[in-house]
């Protein structure tokens, strides 16, 4: 009878040892879901012209990288519940974390340019150059000083 509770609790020790990484993935996995519909939806609704704008490649750029960190973490979390006994392989690892940290520069430099392209710099007053780029410019700076601030701590 001990070897059954014994069984039953090791057994409960290993599912709540992956649960974390399995809600990952299923979250994972529904917004890479939706991101690879836009991506569709992205190439199906636009035009010649459109497609040969640089927010049009920009945003494709964004949303495949998107894919590849929704992959990355997917094979990452995967890995846990299939070979929990095995540890991820380092450059598996590093290609998470950098997939992780730096495209929220690249989003910011997307609105940058969306917004330049909005409001040129020729024919927009000072004034609200200065209201319309203050915020995403600080959030970009921001950005910028937390990786520096991670990567001298790491």
């Amino acid at each position: 009878m001990s070897s059954a509770a014994d069984s039953e609790a090791t057994i409960d020790a290993f599912v709540s040892s992956i649960h974390p990484s399995f809600d990952y993935i299923i979250v994972t996995t529904a917004f890479s879901a939706c991101l690879f519909t836009l991506f569709v939806i992205l190439f199906a609704l636009s035009t010649k012209e459109s497609r040969r704008r640089l927010a049009f490649r920009l945003n494709v750029l964004a949303i495949c990288i998107a894919l590849v960190t929704g992959i990355l973490s997917g094979i990452s979390n995967g890995k846990v519940i299939v070979d929990p006994f095995n540890p991820l392989s380092t450059s598996v690892f590093l290609a998470v974390i950098v997939f992780i940290i730096f495209p929220p520069l690249l989003y910011d430099s997307i609105l940058l340019t969306r917004l330049f392209a909005l409001y040129p710099l020729s024919s927009t007053p000072p004034t609200t150059l200065l209201k319309i780029f203050a915020f995403p410019f600080c959030i970009k700076c921001a950005r910028v000083i937390v990786i520096v601030g991670f990567s001298i701590d790491s």
